[in-house]
């Protein structure tokens, strides 16, 4: 009795959704409504169990369920959402609430804090967390074709299923090249660097990252093999000339250069650690760069180990290789590739004081250390008005014996300490 009362639930639902889309006007955006209503109400008769009285009397379930066996063709009638799809349906809702909080916090923090926006880099990588964020919001979207198999009969909302996650992922990928490309050009070439990052400059990559993702991204709107009878997967639906030619080229060629890029840079922060002298500021500046390259590295790890499985999984789907038994895998290394999205705000809260002391102050966190923290601040304070009063009396004194029997200020001591003290004040 309860699979009868569902079933009629689920075949109300459908008759709703085609009057619906029979009366919609042709723009987009009222059929991409539908899919929010459907997305409540399939939870809601799919996960939860609803009495179907809310719905139907139940001295009218025979009559019912005689006019649905009429109407709906046979095996066109959509069931229960099986334990497969609420689970793959819990992980996309964890990578929505992952992705979205970090990357949120991300550009709130660069919004907020004007250490962080002072930095021209910084453009690249608030452009990198929007991708990311972009990445978060189309999940839902994708998220309604676990729920209902009719949104797949539907041409222009099975292909924007596709286009949305390609622009959100293909964005994320550009702007990850990019910021390995402004830190080659930063550590392996930095008299160069000023003259190379300047804002206009920075802005116009920013643009044309998007113009190409965009443009690159689009072309399945009017190139595709959708198919009202077939599923709505990406092999079904996008050409296999596409991601052979298009795709796949294009995602090598990211990685190789990301690749190149970071071993040279890894190189060049070898090259400067032999070459470190003993200089305070000297090793204030190497020591930056070392968690420069460290953060690029980990953003190159953890690139390779989501998305990389991801790739050849797609591309023996796209050949039909293992069709059957890469069905699993496909979703697994999909999930894992939109966890490179919600991986990227770890990495700079990780590695990057500043980052991490705005995530801090965002959500109003204090250091268990803060109280040591400012006592050390005002000893170190307290330190430099020293060695200041020091070098001024020693200054008075070389002035007033002539050189006799003194020895000259050393005019390199004062800035070497007070790098050291202001290094020590940033901890």
């Amino acid at each position: 009795m309860h699979d009868l009362r569902q079933r009629i639930v689920n075949e109300y639902h459908r008759q709703i959704i085609q009057q619906i889309l029979q009366n919609a006007r042709d723009d987009v955006s009222s059929k991409i409504l539908i899919i929010l209503w459907k997305l409540v109400m399939v939870v809601i008769s799919n996960v939860y169990y609803v009495d179907t009285n809310m719905y139907l009397e139940s001295s009218d379930i025979g009559e019912e369920t005689s006019r649905n066996t009429s109407m709906a063709p046979p095996g066109n009638m959509p069931g229960p959402t099986d334990g497969k799809d609420v689970f793959w349906i819990l992980v996309d809702c964890f990578l929505f609430v992952a992705i979205v909080l970090g990357n949120v916090l991300t550009i709130v923090a660069i919004a907020m804090t004007r250490r962080l926006r002072n930095v021209v880099s910084n453009y690249f990588v608030l452009n990198l967390a929007v991708s990311d964020l972009l990445v978060g919001v189309s999940l839902p979207y994708h998220l309604a074709f676990y729920m209902d198999d009719q949104l797949s009969h539907e041409k222009l909302i099975c292909v924007l299923r596709f286009v949305l996650i390609s622009v959100a992922c293909g964005g994320s990928i550009m702007n990850i090249m990019v910021i390995a490309i402004d830190r080659y050009v930063a550590i392996v070439h930095p008299l160069s660097y000023n003259a190379y990052a300047t804002t206009k400059r920075m802005l116009l990559i920013v643009a044309g990252t998007w113009i190409c993702t965009v443009g690159m991204s689009s072309i399945p709107i009017y190139w595709n093999r959708f198919d009202e009878s077939s599923t709505c997967e990406f092999e079904t639906v996008l050409p296999r000339d596409y991601i052979v030619a298009i795709q796949m080229p294009l995602f090598l060629l990211t990685w190789v250069t990301m690749f190149l890029l970071y071993t040279k840079i890894w190189k060049e922060a070898k090259m400067c650690a032999r070459r470190m002298n003993l200089s305070i500021v000297s090793s204030f500046t190497e020591k930056n760069d070392r968690k420069s390259v460290q953060v690029v590295l980990m953003i190159l790890g953890c690139f390779s180990i989501c998305w990389l499985p991801y790739f050849i999984v797609a591309c023996m789907r796209s050949f039909d290789w293992m069709r059957d038994s890469t069905d699993i895998w496909y979703k697994v290394t999909f999930a894992l590739a939109l966890a490179n999205s919600g991986m990227n705000p770890l990495i700079y809260a990780w590695k990057n004081t500043s980052f991490r002391r705005a995530f801090q102050r965002i959500l109003r966190l204090k250091s268990p250390n803060n109280k040591l923290n400012s006592s050390l601040k005002v000893f170190l304070e307290q330190q430099r008005n020293e060695i200041r009063s020091k070098q001024k009396d020693a200054d008075s004194e070389h002035r007033v014996s002539g050189n006799s029997g003194g020895y000259p200020a050393n005019e390199e001591q004062q800035p070497a300490e007070e790098a050291r003290v202001e290094e020590n004040t940033t901890l």
